[in-house]
């Protein structure tokens, strides 16, 4: 069922708030904990506060109308990659490139392949990733071919390609305050209500001046039972990485990578207010 206008007047009543931007908010902070993982929290105590004023990380504080901080976030810019390239692959990479450099620099090269070439080396710069059958096509050789396979894995069709993305880093709510957010009686977690009513305005503001395709974190769930990846998954509607190949980036082992793509944040926004109250009796 819809958010109601009282519903969503309560959550007009929330500030969210650049850490940094209000010195006040060292002190408020002061009392803030986290039963599930207290290193974030600790982050928000002793680091953050320079890291937002420097422009490292951007911290938020949601505060409620008495000042009482229910909520913190952090963002930062990252890049996401179809395929991590190392070691010799990467150095065959390098070589590849620096011999279709030469070939269009050599003067030697038929018309019908000059244009190839410089597609080719600009989704190279443009960090688009290198096509197998473009490449086969302008070294005149077939996609199976050891030179191509010495490059491209098997089933891999596209290597070198970036995305643009914007990692959550931090997102914690504090137990100190959990009194405070229960008396608000909403039908929706804090920080359901945090990341589409406060998180995801930030992404759009972001994509008016930046390309922007992906946003993604690093859920720190060592419950076997993945209790935070499916939350993450079910209230924020994230994806776990091995849903999308495409999207695979330089992979932190101890958490799990998942994702979601910016374009599609409005259309779940919206659906979020629109099913806002699980039943009647919520209201």
């Amino acid at each position: 069922m819809r958010i109601t206008e009282e519903q969503m007047a309560l959550i007009h009543s929330l500030r969210c708030e650049r850490l940094a931007s209000n010195e006040e908010n060292l002190r408020l902070i002061d009392s803030f904990y986290s039963t599930r993982n207290n290193n974030v929290a600790d982050a928000l105590l002793n680091e953050a506060y320079q890291e937002d004023e420097s422009g490292v990380v951007a911290y938020y504080v949601v505060k409620d109308s008495d000042a009482n901080v229910l909520f913190f976030f952090s963002l930062k810019c990252g890049l996401l990659f179809d395929e991590f390239i190392e070691g010799e692959k990467l150095t065959r990479l390098k070589e590849l490139c620096s011999t279709l450099s030469e070939k269009l620099n050599g003067g030697n090269v038929p018309e019908e392949d000059r244009d190839g070439l410089k597609a080719i080396l600009e989704s190279v710069r443009a960090k688009k990733g290198l096509k197998k059958d473009e490449v086969a096509r302008i070294l005149h050789t077939t996609t199976d071919s050891q030179e191509i396979n010495s490059i491209f894995d098997k089933n891999i069709k596209n290597v070198g390609k970036t995305f643009a993305g914007v990692e959550i880093v931090h997102f914690c709510a504090n137990d100190d305050c959990r009194e405070v957010w229960d008396k608000y009686n909403l039908d929706q977690s804090l920080g359901a209500i945090v990341f589409w009513h406060f998180i995801v305005p930030l992404i759009f503001e972001l994509r008016k001046i930046v390309g922007c395709e992906y946003l993604f974190l690093f859920a720190a769930d060592c419950d076997p039972d993945e209790h935070l990846v499916n939350y993450y998954s079910q209230k924020l509607k994230f994806k776990k990485a091995d849903e999308h190949s495409a999207a695979m980036p330089i992979y932190d082992f101890t958490c799990k990578f998942m994702y979601q793509e910016i374009a599609e944040l409005e259309k779940k926004r919206m659906k979020f207010y629109e099913n806002f109250n699980h039943d009647e009796d919520a209201v």
